[in-house]
């Protein structure tokens, strides 16, 4: 995991926290093609294909927290970002 982490991570990223979400999201699914990151104003959205939001949440919340240390630590020190996750409504 970590040579997959030093083989994608580039100056890139540290400066752009959604591009971060997007690599942590997709290296955490089984459908990395169907991970969408937008960012709506200090906070980044992520969505994921049908299924895959539980891979994301993790058990106890533990793996979307990771997610939201790590972008909170390359971000803007001055601009609290966060991240949640976008899922889609669904119809009743």
């Amino acid at each position: 995991m970590v040579d997959r982490w030093r083989l994608h991570y580039n100056a890139r990223m540290k400066s752009d926290p959604s591009e971060l979400a997007l690599f942590l999201a997709q290296s955490v699914v089984d459908q990395p093609a169907l991970v969408r990151v937008s960012k709506r104003g200090s906070t980044v959205l992520l969505r994921v294909g049908p299924g895959e939001e539980g891979r994301v949440i993790g058990r106890g919340g533990r793996v979307i927290q990771a997610i939201r240390t790590l972008v909170r630590l390359t971000g803007d020190p001055r601009e609290r970002t966060s991240v949640d996750l976008d899922a889609p409504r669904r119809e009743r």
